[in-house]
């Protein structure tokens, strides 16, 4: 029994968050906390179905079957001017017990401890640790979140 308590545990618990640094990050995910990471890899996008009327911004319902397969996990808001976050923008994966982001060929890459991979850049992937900050987008970006590994 206690076994089955584990693998349920395992699959509930995060085995990382992405914890939001600040405002453009927190409202990016709505009215999540954190982003939990239960299952790798795991791919971050930007959510393209938001819309605008007289009463503000709104969110198309997403519909999908048994046929279709999401692109991403997770969807954030990018309300940024300058769009920041790309349709289809990072992953993170793990190899060996350790951490990579990798790039999915984003417009503006994505910035780890003001060191940018992925757009215009030949570095696509590299190692995360405990602690390090994520950028989503370029190192002006406001979408700043700290990875943070729940495993002990």
């Amino acid at each position: 029994m206690q076994e089955l308590k584990k693998e349920i545990l395992k699959s509930i618990v995060p085995r990382a968050v992405l914890f939001p640094m600040n405002e453009k990050a927190k409202a990016s995910i709505a009215n999540e906390k954190l982003i939990s990471i239960t299952r790798f890899p795991y791919k971050i996008g930007r959510e393209s179905r938001i819309s605008k009327n007289e009463r503000g911004f709104f969110v198309k319902l997403r519909l999908f079957d048994e046929n279709t397969t999401p692109n991403n996990d997770i969807y954030l808001i990018d309300n940024d001017e300058l769009l920041q976050i790309s349709k289809e923008h990072l992953e993170i994966s793990i190899e060996n017990n350790s951490f990579f982001v990798i790039d999915r060929g984003s417009m503006n890459g994505t910035t780890i401890n003001n060191e940018t991979i992925g757009g215009n850049r030949k570095i696509t992937k590299k190692e995360i640790k405990d602690g390090d900050r994520i950028k989503i987008g370029s190192k002006e970006s406001s979408y700043e979140f700290q990875f943070l590994i729940l495993e002990i």
